[in-house]
């Protein structure tokens, strides 16, 4: 508990420099003057020919943060602003003294690509965190974001707006217009606004902008200049309904058998989403019945390990604005970056349970009906920030069919509401932000076979970020408390799970009880950055779960019972030299252990990342982890001694500018015992026209490791042996992974694209040098194990089984299942997507996805050309949807 302890003393010793009064900014920002205009007489053609973009002031003096950070821009770019009752227009005039390299990629909307740019990003709050912002490049494709926490980005945000392009002789010309209504602002009858206007010229590589952000400071829309002049802005009317109609073809030949006599399938769904401006700040969204049939797969990958994948949300309902639902409880990039009190993909997750039967035909929905949504969410004037949701999922059942016309239906998912509540208030500017959350998940659960679920599971925290002493460093903290309530069973399920292992025998502060129906836990994280400065940045922390934190129902965390500090170093220049345009040193040092303050880990990393002076980008790294004890290696067994660890990468990128470039990463790592892992992942972009491009990823990894658990993964009792409670045994094995990914995306039009993707993957593992664990404490790799010799292990081909006669008198001790294993999965779509009116969409999509598992002797070896062959042979799903949705701008 000395890590809870030094948190809460740290945050009342900083708390102490808070001063809830205005920060004194210093140096007054730019300022520009808006002109009040009749919007009749403005037409959006990328033509500032108009009289009042003739005699309207315009505004320059543009910086660079790259190439040369500070410098003066190279080119010239000039902007003016109008604006009248419903829109804010910005005409921007972008010159060149050689147009002939001006690039215009045509491509999907919010696509990023190596074309030049011009953006125009609105503070509408005046938080000095928050801003709206909209680009265009030559070509006339748009791009809009919506900033956050001053550095943060949300490029899944979305707005109906208009712009257009033109190419000048001496460069080129940018057109917005912009309603009030996409933006969010208070109703005062005169506004001031932050505003930023930036430039990116792909041939320079240069970034410029109007209000300098240096690269030796933190902070993105704190930077901004002001845009004043806008007074008596009527209150926007914000009400938008898109009602949706799909149509479905799946063919399949699992779906043909004697009690379905077709290999198809045919389904249709309706449904709605609703867009309410609440105020001119705040929006309520609601959606009924929705339908994510255009999203992409989730990548393949078979998971041998205790804990859950993290996967990204890619639903548009829930990614616009998801960024005010985050209370991360996770800092950098390991493997608990992405531990939080929400995760959204828990909404309409794949149902908990399945039915079967084995004289019947299942029928198993692979995810959960969102019947209804809804969220709130905006920004108050005197600086709240208000997120409110939630999500009613339905009942799902499976239903078991007989070849006598009999059938019954099962329950395999219960009804369940999810509830979401986050609050946050600005101070000083936006220099101090304090926060909280609630969420709430709820169970109807009406059968036996669900008991093992949580009927009820409750979370709260708060947060605070505080920028102090200028600015230069940042206070980052958060504390949480999870409750969840259930039935003796669903507990007892808890508290063995992978997430917690409270039966682990060698933990002397946890235990077990079967009699417990709720459970309690909390974490925090703490860390105080430096953020700011020429060369040298730091940072220590700490990150502290305790054994009964229980988020999972609604957030995610991947395991319990862990105190760690940490201590980071960065040393970077950012001036361009003779060879390096720029570079980063970065330190890393770690300790950990649990709260019995069992298992101590500690560790370091050094790594480099530089970009040369062509843009090309390389860099590399060494990791070395001490001796430690793993906590879960044994499935809630004794805690097993980890020998010290070390690896390696290496990664090295070409300009991203050009028609073809390419990346190549490669890893090597493993253990001073043995056990070793490396791999290597290329990839390549080729862009041969300005409306296609081919991306491929490929992956080949290699594990070769002689201590891993196979088999059921519990205890396997001495056949032998009538007091034997158990012995944990253990194997090599050589697992080989093979995965590529293409990615093809023709543009037809910035609102008409075709985009394609495909990803085979496959994975086979071999289980050899059976061994068992002896003494899982031993400082010696051979005193901790007995490995069985080839006259100890037989392997009964009849039942696929191995035998192991551990005293070598003739009868067999163990008996465990040959759990070698060859995995293939084959996943793509191509998605027509046409908005034929501004928020009306028409999307025509076929995705094609087939997988097998197989197990057994033989299936362990990795045959690359038969492998990838025989996934092409693989029985698929195809599905063909049209989906059609209508935008009523009331």
């Amino acid at each position: 508990m000395r890590s809870s302890s030094i948190f809460f003393a740290t945050i009342f010793l900083l708390m102490q420099t808070i001063s809830f009064a205005d920060q004194n900014t210093g140096n007054l920002p730019k300022s520009l003057q808006a002109l009040r205009v009749n919007h009749s007489m403005i037409v959006i053609d990328g033509v500032l020919d108009e009289a009042e973009w003739r005699t309207v002031l315009y505004y320059s003096d543009f910086i660079q943060r790259d190439p040369v950070d500070g410098d003066p821009a190279s080119e010239k770019t000039e902007f003016a602003i109008l604006y009248d009752d419903e829109y804010l227009y910005v005409g921007i005039k972008a010159y060149s003294k050689d147009p002939s390299t001006i690039k215009g990629i045509m491509s999907r909307r919010d696509e990023e690509t190596p074309s030049d740019w011009l953006y125009v990003s609105l503070d509408s709050y005046n938080d000095n965190r928050t801003a709206f912002e909209f680009g265009l490049n030559p070509a006339g494709v748009k791009h809009d974001l919506r900033r956050y926490d001053d550095e943060n980005r949300d490029s899944n945000w979305d707005a109906l707006w208009d712009g257009r392009t033109t190419m000048m002789k001496n460069g080129w010309c940018a057109e917005f217009r912009i309603p009030f209504r996409e933006l969010r602002f208070d109703s005062r009858e005169k506004q001031t606004w932050g505003l930023q206007i930036n430039r990116f010229i792909a041939e320079k590589n240069e970034d410029t902008y109007w209000t300098q952000i240096s690269k030796e400071e933190q902070g993105w829309v704190s930077h901004y200049g002001e845009l004043n002049g806008l007074e008596k802005i009527p209150r926007q009317r914000r009400v938008y309904i898109t009602p949706y109609i799909t149509s479905q073809y799946k063919k399949a030949n699992y779906l043909r058998n004697p009690v379905h006599s077709n290999s198809f399938n045919i389904a249709g769904n309706l449904g709605a989403d609703v867009k309410i401006g609440v105020t001119n700040n705040l929006t309520l969204d609601l959606t009924f019945n929705p339908d994510f049939g255009q999203v992409e797969a989730d990548p393949a990958e078979l998971n041998l390990g205790a804990f859950e994948s993290y996967f990204s949300e890619k639903r548009p309902f829930f990614i616009e604005g998801g960024n005010i639902y985050n209370f991360g409880l996770g800092i950098g990039d390991g493997d608990n970056a992405n531990n939080g009190l929400f995760y959204t993909r828990r909404i309409g997750r794949s149902p908990h349970n399945y039915a079967e039967h084995d004289d019947g035909y299942e029928t198993n929905p692979t995810a959960t009906t969102i019947l209804t949504a809804g969220k709130l969410s905006g920004k108050t004037s005197n600086g709240w920030s208000i997120g409110v949701m939630n999500a009613l999922a339905n009942e799902e059942s499976g239903i078991v069919e007989f070849e006598n016309d009999s059938s019954y239906n099962e329950v395999v998912e219960p009804l369940t509401n999810y509830f979401v509540t986050r609050l946050q208030k600005d101070f000083r500017k936006g220099n101090t932000t304090i926060g909280g959350m609630f969420t709430a998940t709820n169970r109807k659960i009406d059968t036996p076979d669900l008991q093992w679920l949580h009927s009820g599971a409750y979370g709260g925290g708060l947060d605070i970020n505080h920028r102090f002493l200028d600015d230069k460093y940042l206070l980052e903290a958060a504390v949480a408390a999870t409750n969840v309530i259930g039935s003796t069973e669903a507990l007892l399920e808890t508290q063995t799970g992978s997430s917690h292992y409270y039966q682990r025998p060698d933990a002397g502060h946890l235990s077990v009880d079967s009699s417990q129906t709720n459970l309690q836990g909390f974490a925090h994280k703490l860390a105080i950055w430096k953020m700011s400065g020429e060369h040298w940045r730091y940072m220590i922390g700490e990150q502290v779960t305790s054994p009964g934190f229980e988020p999972n129902d609604i957030g995610y965390n991947r395991e319990t019972d862990e105190q760690a500090i940490f201590a980071w170093a960065q040393y970077r220049e950012d001036s361009p030299g003779k060879y390096f345009q720029s570079y980063r040193f970065n330190f890393n040092i770690w300790r950990g252990s649990s709260f019995g303050s069992e298992s101590p880990n500690y560790g370091g990393n050094m790594n480099i990342n530089t970009t040369l002076k062509n843009y090309w980008n390389v860099g590399g790294g060494f990791n070395l982890g001490g001796p430690a004890w793993h906590r879960y290696a044994l499935w809630g067994g004794p805690t097993l001694r980890m020998d010290t660890n070390m690896n390696s990468w290496f990664h090295l990128s070409s300009d991203h500018r050009k028609p073809v470039t390419a990346n190549f990463q490669g890893y090597y790592g493993g253990q001073t015992t043995g056990s070793r892992f490396y791999g290597i992942n290329p990839n390549m972009t080729w862009r041969p026209t300005n409306n296609f491009s081919m991306r491929l990823f490929l992956s080949y990894r290699v594990l070769d490791d002689n201590w891993s658990t196979w088999g059921d993964y519990d205890v396997i009792v001495d056949e032998q042996d009538p007091n034997s409670t158990g012995d944990y045994l253990m194997s090599d094995i050589l697992q080989k992974t093979l995965s590529a990914t293409l990615r093809l995306d023709f543009t037809i039009a910035p609102n008409l694209t075709i985009q394609f993707y495909g990803s085979p993957y496959v994975t086979a593992g071999q289980y050899f040098n059976f061994k068992k664990v002896v003494d899982a404490h031993s400082d010696s790799f051979d005193e901790r194990y007995e490995e069985y010799v080839n006259g100890e292990t037989t392997f009964d081909a009849e039942n696929n089984e191995w035998l192991i006669d551990s005293d070598m008198d003739g009868i067999t001790n163990y008996t465990v299942g040959n759990y070698d294993f060859n995995y293939k999965q084959f996943n793509s779509n191509m998605v027509v997507r046409w908005e034929y009116l501004p928020g009306s969409t028409l999307y025509l999509v076929w995705s094609n996805g087939s997988a097998e598992y197989l197990e057994g002797i033989g299936m362990g070896k990795m045959n690359f050309l038969s492998d990838v062959k025989n996934i092409t042979k693989l029985d698929a799903e195809n599905i063909v949807m049209l989906k059609f949705s209508y935008l009523l701008n009331i």
